[in-house]
This record gives structure tokens, C-alpha cells and sequence, in this order.
């Protein structure tokens, strides 16, 4: 039994350090300056509005049956969260860029979050 216990946890921190050392796939580059048009910071308020909804979701399933997934999503979630905090793009493309990959992340810690609670829901 910790054998499987063991095993559970060396994959989720396998799986941890893989998307750190990633960067759960963002690739853009940070500039100094601001924003030059109107969709940045409305785009960002929707983005963190978002991340709080996952944040409670988050919590709800923290006690449930599956810890170390949650912990894998927590940490991915806390890695997006700091790159929507640090992103500087000065430009247009430069956010058209952050968005396209921050949209392909958030979906995919939505569709993670999902199969939790369906699985959870199973039991």
C-alpha cells in the first residue's frame, strides 16, 4: 500500500517539476511598457475573475480523494496566475500571443478540474 502511495506522489512531482520547468507551455516574451490598446486590462480582470473561480473550485476538492491531482492543478493554476501578474507586452501581438496560450492553459486546467469532480462524483 505506500508502495502505490509512493508511486503517486513521485508522478505528481514528476509532473510539477515538468510544467515549471516548461512554464506550462507560455512562451512570450516580457517587455517593459504598457499596453497600447483598449483589450489588455479588460481581458486581464476577465482572466483573474476566472482564476478565481478555479481558485474556489480548487478548494472545494482539496479533501477530496484525489490530493495529488489537485496539487498538480494547484501548482499549475499558481504558475498561471503569476505569469498574468508578471506579463509586460507592449504590444498588440505581443498580447494576441499571451492570450492564445494562456486561453489553451486555462482550458486545460478547466477540463482537469472537470474530470475531478466527475470522478469524484462517482464515489
Amino acid at each position: 500500500m505506500s508502495k502505490h502511495i509512493n508511486i503517486k506522489h513521485i508522478a505528481a512531482i514528476t509532473v510539477i517539476a515538468l510544467m515549471i520547468l516548461s512554464g506550462c507551455g507560455l512562451t512570450v516574451r516580457h517587455n517593459p511598457g504598457q499596453m497600447h490598446h483598449k483589450q489588455g486590462p479588460d481581458h486581464r480582470r476577465a482572466y483573474e475573475m476566472k482564476m478565481e473561480r478555479n481558485e474556489r473550485r480548487i478548494a472545494n476538492l482539496r479533501n477530496s480523494q484525489h490530493k495529488e491531482d489537485i496539487y498538480v492543478i494547484e501548482v499549475r493554476h499558481g504558475k498561471m496566475k503569476q505569469q498574468l501578474n508578471n506579463f509586460k507586452g507592449s504590444t498588440k501581438k505581443e498580447w494576441k500571443s499571451f492570450k492564445r496560450e494562456f486561453n489553451h492553459d486555462m482550458k486545460g486546467v478547466d477540463k482537469s478540474l472537470k474530470d475531478i469532480t466527475k470522478r469524484n462524483k462517482k464515489r
